[in-house]
């Protein structure tokens, strides 16, 4: 590995051998109905925003068929990695005819927060939108990068911040702040800007939810964090958690011995039969 994320980062944390699997190993990833809907709810609602910075919004952006192409485009993708569809982590509740009915109305949902919000577009002193912002860089404590793409950054007139907005097609709020502060301390090392709340855009219910004070997420705080991980990385520690419900949605579990995955013999050590690719 030559760098870390907050999403590799959280998955060593709560499962170290399935993120041997996943980014080491480079087992092959089960698709998932939810990850090819959420990306398109994120990139309608990017194209949507930049639409409105160039005032074309209004006139052009028709959420259908925004929606329709960017679905099918992430349903195709995850096709050529899967093409048995029976074989992708689905909820049954929300298969992708449900999905072409939900996508559309969290784009809208997002849609609508735009238009009553008074909070504004930063824009980077290089003049780039802080649209899916590249944020990656080094901090104090951390020998690798860490990479990361923030979904906005906002400016609010009204209460003199810059609010960081990531959007959330879950039904769940984030459980705590640590995916906002890295985005902080990066944008404070890359752009020295002082993002100092994050804040999550719930789709599903069409507003924010509980947002969260970043002050103590400090470039040397976050680099001192990002870098025990790498340490462990670098012991190679890979203990399979095995945490309540994570095997469901795991998206590597046909390479876990644990689970004793089909594949498990091909990429993970711990299979007494192991022989790699």
């Amino acid at each position: 590995m030559r760098h870390l994320s907050h999403s590799a980062r959280d998955q060593l944390e709560r499962c170290a051998k399935s993120f041997f699997l996943a980014r080491i190993a480079r087992a092959p990833k089960r698709p998932a109905v939810w990850l090819a809907g959420g990306s398109a709810v994120h990139e309608a609602t990017e194209h949507y925003d930049l639409m409105s910075l160039v005032g074309t919004a209004d006139r052009a952006f028709n959420v259908g068929q925004v929606w329709e192409v960017y679905f099918n485009a992430q349903l195709e993708e995850a096709r050529a990695k899967e093409p048995n569809e029976h074989k992708w982590a689905s909820s049954s509740a929300e298969p992708i005819a449900v999905w072409n009915q939900i996508g559309p109305q969290f784009v809208q949902s997002y849609i609508d927060w735009r238009e009553r919000c008074p909070w504004e577009i930063w824009t980077t002193p290089d003049g780039e939108p802080a649209i899916e912002l590249d944020v990656s860089g080094f901090l104090p404590g951390c020998p690798v990068e860490i990479k990361a793409y923030v979904d906005r950054i906002f400016w609010d007139p009204v209460m003199k911040r810059y609010p960081i907005v990531d959007l959330k097609t879950g039904k769940r709020p984030p459980s705590n702040a640590d995916q906002f502060g890295t985005y902080s301390a990066l944008t404070k090392v890359k752009f020295d800007l002082t993002a100092d709340l994050g804040v999550p855009f719930m789709n599903r219910k069409g507003t924010v939810g509980k947002p969260f004070e970043l002050a103590e997420y400090t470039p040397e705080y976050v680099g001192a964090a990002y870098g025990e991980a790498w340490e462990q990385v670098q012991r190679g520690d890979w203990t399979a958690n095995g945490f309540p419900g994570g095997c469901f949605i795991c998206d590597v579990q046909s390479s876990c011995a644990l689970q004793n995955g089909p594949l498990a013999h091909l990429y993970d050590p711990d299979f007494p039969g192991y022989r790699p690719l």
